[in-house]
C-alpha cells in the first residue's frame, strides 16, 4: 500500500490528502534526523539520524519489522541513558517519542508549578521494551522502578534494557486489568500496540491501511494483574508517578476509584479515545481526587492524547 501507512487517522477523518501528508512528513524527517544529532550521543550522532531516515521511508514504502538489535545512546536532561531496540517501525517509533521528542519530560510538556526533577518510585504500566523506563531511570534517578509488560517479544528487550540502565528494576510479565485472570492480546509486528481490548482490535481490523494489519503475528494469551495486586506484589506502598499505556485497557483499570489511587501522586496517562469513552476514565481520576495538569501545547485533533494528572 506504500504511501498509505503516512496517512494517519486523523488525516483521513479530516480529510488531509496525500499530496500535504507527504511534504509534511518528509519536512518532519528531516527535521527528525537534524533532532536525533543533537539528541545522540558518541557514535549514535551516525546512527541515530540514518535510522529517523529509515523509519520514515519504512512508513512510505515497506514497513521495517527486522528484529535484529541496535545499540544507542541518547542524553537526557541529568545524563545519558545507553539503550537497546530492534530495527523496526514499533521500536523507532517509541524511540523517537521518548528520547527525540522527549514525551515524558514532565515540565517541558505540562503546566506545573514547579519543575520535577528526582521521582523516588516509578511504576510503568505498558512496558514495552523499557524504553521509557530508561528514560524515566537516567533523568529522575529513581530508588524503586516497576515495569509491566505482557508480550513475550518485548520482554526480550526490555530486560536487556534493565541490564543497561544501572538500577535493578522490578519487571512484572504480564497484563494490567481490572481483574486478575489471563487476557487474550491480538499482537502484531507493529509492537507497541498490541492490544487485550477486542473492540479495539475489531476496529483497526476494518482500517486495512494500519501496520497492526500489515505486520499481524499470532494472538497470546498472558497472565492478567490488577494494579493493587501489583503494588503489593513488589512491595510498593508510595508511587511517585505511574505511566499508563495500556492500548485501550485503562478503560478496565480505570473505570471506577479503587483503594490502590491513594497510593499514587501523579499519573501519566495515555487516553484512547478513538477506540474507548475517555470521559469515563476522566471522571474516575477526578472522583479520586486527581487534577488534570494543562498541556503546554494541546495535542492535534484526533491524536490520543497523554494527560498528566496530580493530587489535589
Amino acid at each position: 500500500m506504500g504511501l498509505a501507512y503516512l496517512r494517519s487517522d486523523a488525516d483521513r477523518a479530516m480529510g488531509v490528502g496525500m499530496g500535504r501528508v507527504l511534504v509534511r512528513e518528509t519536512a518532519g524527517c528531516g527535521r527528525d534526523m537534524a533532532l536525533a544529532l543533537r539528541t545522540a550521543q558518541g557514535a549514535s550522532k551516525l546512527t541515530a539520524p540514518y535510522w529517523m531516515g529509515r523509519r520514515f521511508l519504512g512508513a512510505a514504502g515497506r514497513p521495517l519489522a527486522d528484529d535484529t538489535p541496535l545499540s544507542l545512546n541518547f542524553l537526557t536532561p541529568r545524563q545519558a541513558a545507553r539503550v537497546r531496540i530492534r530495527r523496526n517501525q514499533s521500536d523507532l517509533l517509541i524511540l523517537w517519542q521518548v528520547f527525540l521528542k522527549r514525551f515524558y519530560e514532565l515540565g517541558v510538556h505540562y503546566r506545573l508549578d514547579e519543575d520535577i526533577d528526582t521521582l523516588d518510585t516509578i511504576v510503568d504500566l505498558g512496558g514495552n521494551t523499557g524504553l521509557a523506563a530508561s528514560y524515566f531511570t537516567a533523568r529522575y534517578r529513581p530508588r524503586t522502578l516497576l515495569t509491566v509488560e505482557p508480550i513475550p517479544q518485548n520482554l526480550a528487550v526490555l530486560r536487556h534494557n534493565a541490564a543497561l540502565s544501572g538500577l535493578d528494576w522490578k519487571i512484572e510479565p504480564a497484563a494490567v486489568a481490572g481483574k486478575s485472570g489471563t487476557a487474550e492480546f491480538t499482537v502484531s509486528a507493529f509492537w507497541d500496540t498490541c492490544t487485550a481490548v477486542p473492540a479495539v482490535a475489531d476496529l483497526r481490523r476494518t482500517r486495512p491501511y494500519r501496520l497492526e494489519n500489515v505486520l499481524a503475528r499470532p494472538g497470546v494469551r498472558v497472565p492478567a494483574i490488577t494494579v493493587g495486586e501489583v503494588l503489593a506484589k513488589h512491595g510498593i506502598g508510595h508511587v511517585d508517578l505511574l505511566k499508563v499505556d495500556v492500548e485501550g485497557s485503562e478503560a478496565e483499570v480505570f473505570s471506577e476509584v479503587q483503594p490502590w489511587m491513594e497510593q499514587v501522586e501523579r499519573i501519566v496517562l495515555e487516553v484512547h479515545d478513538k477506540y474507548i469513552d475517555g470521559e469515563v476514565v476522566r471522571a474516575t481520576m477526578r472522583a479520586a481526587g486527581f487534577r488534570q495538569v494543562p498541556p503546554r501545547v494541546p495535542e492535534p485533533a484526533g491524536f490520543n492524547p497523554v494527560e498528566l494528572y496530580v493530587k489535589r
